[in-house]
């Protein structure tokens, strides 16, 4: 039987018209597994193993082993951390590769392809391993096989799927193919859609040969059938039915995430069973498990089962959602404001505040929870009956009426106690026990709303170049291209050069320096012209040395703009861009206070101004901080304190406020004032900030899209500004970055290292400049590709542009 229901995966999906129905879930703790003793092969050395995979720890897990002598002789290929191919007979390595390239995205499905001809007469042509449809080319350790090599794997053997010598498979499988007799490309398997998004197709290429095979799961009573045609079949072991779950690379569907839920001293938090099931106790210190999609809109049901009785001294689990903004960093955070939930006294409770509401729940009791972000409103049910008479499909008698408009919720559970509370948790991957009320859908990445930007490299994207000496054209070389309206360049290779920012609004060759409070300068062999899919350099050293590398960062806004009325200062020239959130504003500063107008239509959240007639300081301002407060971008400063910068006032949807400040307004009679703003745009860009916590298992920041491109800065102490991009960094871990504060050339190094996922990024380091414990930081996000939405594939794990 093939599971199916589309009413939970809702209508979105991929641009092919190719959807995967169904997964199988392999949980580590019930060593779930697949077995077969293969027959002769088509070619024991030419062979292909296709399959998506969507891991839920970092330990490696078997796609493929064979092992006949208890880990003497052995190989396998697993995911985990890493890719790695093994063939190894009495300890000596035919087959060793291990990637440099991390695999630490549990939230989102990753393609794993690897073709394998050892006939080749190159060895590097021997085995090809592909991640989302790139090949990998970096490799901690390398040890390719001999030519016309006969491996262990697709030889008449048993082999095993889910069970290995290097640690079992925790995770989802889907769409598994195993080609006997050709070496393939994942072409034969995916392609890259419109929007750039590698998504999965139908394998037609061929035959798939004596021992090949096609896992679908498409009957959860025998999830080991082969549906190639081959009669392959695989014997289950420690699957049932319920392992057959309807989350697949098409259809996202939201789990707890790992590396966003997280533990404090004394107290570890356990999610099993494919990131569905999670537990906790030991201290008295809440600890909260949430999910790894947070929407703004919608109307979202999810189902949570007690798998043991609850801790009623203290009320926990404590089941409900909570707000995105909330760093997630231990301790008991439910008295936040953005937290709505019920307990297991009956009381409900919204931050610090509880109340009576309903009946009491306890071991193995399902509370549902419809979620309604359209109308702020949330509902609870114990075992099917909404409580104190709510009725979501009518909207009517809600547990709450005061959710926050445009936030983003996840779900949550709380766990404290003495003893170990213990959760399941259900978001439509697999049947609800009670059916959803109408109108509410499943939290998977299909149901979410559709984005404003669906392909963001039509708005944004980083290029690197290499400097001739000589005039220079620069292709941008994304997914789309655009003729850029401002460009920030810079030289990665030599010390001592600055940062250099041109925009359409000032004209090419007009360059200011993030790096430097100097005035406007004309470089007439800097940036020579804005071009329909780039730009043009001169011989300037700053960017265009010979043999240099070069990074540009590239946004669109409107060319080069005209006058605009909105504020008390009419602008010489506003170049709005309300789509991507972007707008460049130039001015004649009065030094007086006064607003400009900026022309997106919502509010900026992050805007800097430079004075470019004088020798000024770049200043900074944000809602994420006091309006009465500054940073400066040339400059490691914390925040500081003066009204006059910003006139104590933040932006409105029309105006950016402006004090009597030189560095914000000018002076009378001192020239012209640029500042770039930015408004946050759903699934494109995000400003936020987080708390350090000064451990190397860092915040996990949701954007709900994979990053292209972020810049930090802590706020509460003296630290440089840093940049970080998928362009220099093509896979995670992420540790090239820039201060745009300095003249350095690129850093290197471990202490700075970030993952780049498909719904945000994770800090992997205790750098002061971006996870200090206690440390404020804020942050602002680009993005290579949304998470999901209504009609647009969900995002790759992780990323792969090498």
């Amino acid at each position: 039987m093939v599971f199916s229901n589309n009413l939970l995966m809702g209508a979105g999906g991929q641009a092919s018209g190719y959807e995967i129905e169904q997964s199988c879930r392999f949980n580590v703790d019930d060593d779930a597994t697949l077995t077969r003793t293969f027959g002769t092969p088509t070619n024991r050395r030419i062979y292909t193993l296709s399959a998506w995979v969507k891991t839920c720890d970092t330990n490696g897990g078997s796609i493929l082993e064979h092992n006949t002598t208890g880990g003497v002789t052995w190989a396998n290929i697993t995911i985990g951390n890493r890719v790695d191919f093994f063939d190894y007979s009495s300890g000596s390595a035919r087959i060793d590769l291990r990637t440099t390239a991390l695999f630490h995205d549990h939230s989102a499905w990753y393609h794993l392809v690897v073709g394998v001809d050892t006939t080749q007469s190159t060895d590097t042509n021997r085995v090809k391993i592909y991640v989302n449809g790139v090949q990998v080319t970096s490799f901690g350790t390398s040890t390719y096989p001999s030519q016309n090599f006969d491996g262990l794997l697709n030889s008449g053997v048993a082999h095993l799927i889910g069970d290995g010598t290097n640690g079992r498979l925790d995770g989802y499988l889907a769409e598994n193919h195993f080609i006997d007799g050709q070496q393939l490309t994942p072409a034969s398997f995916g392609e890259t859609n419109e929007e750039g998004v590698w998504i999965p197709k139908e394998y037609t290429d061929g035959s798939y040969g004596n021992n090949g095979y096609y896992l679908a799961f498409q009957d959860s009573s025998a999830l080991g059938d082969d549906t190639s045609g081959e009669g392959n079949d695989w014997t289950a072991s420690n699957l049932a039915a319920a392992d057959q779950m309807s989350d697949t690379p098409t259809s996202n569907s939201s789990i707890f995430n790992p590396l966003a839920s997280c533990a404090v001293s004394g107290q570890t938090l356990t999610i099993s069973d494919g990131n569905l099931r999670t537990s906790a106790g030991g201290t008295s210190n809440a600890i909260e498990a949430v999910t790894q999609i947070a929407p703004t809109s919608g109307k979202y049901y999810a189902e949570f089962t007690l798998n043991a009785s609850p801790q009623l001294s203290n009320q926990y689990p404590a089941i409900g959602i909570i707000g995105i903004d909330l760093n997630i960093t231990g301790g008991n955070n439910l008295g936040d404001s953005s937290f709505f939930g019920y307990l297991p006294n009956g009381e409900k409770k919204k931050g610090g505040t509880t109340s009576s509401y309903g009946n009491t729940f306890t071991n193995g009791d399902v509370i549902g929870i419809a979620m309604d972000l359209d109308n702020q409103k949330i509902w609870f049910s114990k075992n099917g009956t909404y409580q104190d008479s709510g009725d979501p499909a009518a909207g009517s008698d809600a547990a709450f009426t005061d959710l926050v408009a445009g936030t983003q919720y996840r779900f949550c559970i709380s766990h404290a106690g003495s003893t170990a509370t213990d959760v399941t948790g259900n978001f439509g991957a697999s049947a609800f026990s009670t059916a959803a009320p109408t109108g509410f859908k499943a939290l998977n990445t299909s149901n979410l709303s559709s984005p404003t930007i669906s392909d963001p490299s039509k708005y944004f994207q980083p290029t690197l170049y290499s400097g001739t000496g000589s005039e220079l054209e620069v292709d941008q070389a994304g997914n789309s291209t655009f003729q850029p309206d401002f460009v920030w360049l810079k030289n990665m290779t030599n010390a001592g050069n600055e940062h250099d920012l041109y925009d359409a609004v000032r004209g090419a060759t007009k360059a200011i320096f993030s790096s430097s409070t100097n005035a406007e300068s004309t470089q007439a062999q800097g940036l020579k012209s804005f071009d329909s899919d780039g730009f043009t350099v001169g011989t300037r050293g700053e960017v265009n040395t010979s043999g240099s590398t070069n990074v540009a960062w590239q946004w669109l806004a409107n060319g080069s703009g005209s006058s605009n009325t909105d504020g008390s200062i009419n602008t010489t020239a506003t170049s709005a861009n309300a789509t991507a959130g972007f707008s460049i504003i130039e001015w004649t500063g009065t030094g007086a206070n006064g607003t400009i107008g900026h022309g997106l239509g919502v509010q900026p959240k992050f805007y800097v101004a430079k004075n470019t007639a004088t020798t000024n300081s770049w200043m900074v301002g944000s809602t994420l901080f006091e309006n009465t407060k500054f940073l400066i971008l040339n400059a490691t400063d914390a925040a500081d304190t003066a009204a006059a910068v910003w006139n104590s006032a933040y932006p409105t949807s029309s105006v950016i406020n402006l004090g009597s400040n030189v560095g914000s307004n000018g002076a009378s009679g001192t020239g012209n004032m640029i500042c770039y703003a930015f408004a946050e745009v759903e699934g494109f860009s995000k400003f936020g900030s987080y708390t350090g916590n000064g451990n190397a298992n860092g915040p996990f920041v949701y954007t709900g899209f994979t990053p292209s491109t972020i810049i930090l800065k802590r706020i509460d102490a003296v630290n440089d500004w840093t940049i970080k991009d998928t362009t220099r960094n093509t896979f995670n871990s992420v540790s090239h970055a820039l201060i745009p504060d300095a003249t350095n050339t690129e850093y290197t190094a471990t202490w700075v290292y970030v993952d780049m996922l498909s719904n945000g990024f994770k800090v992997r380091s205790t750098d002061n400049s971006q996870n200090t414990n206690g440390g404020t930081y804020i942050y602002m996000a680009f993005a290579e590709h949304p998470f999901g939405g209504d009609g647009i594939a969900p995002a790759t794990g992780g990323f792969m542009t090498e």
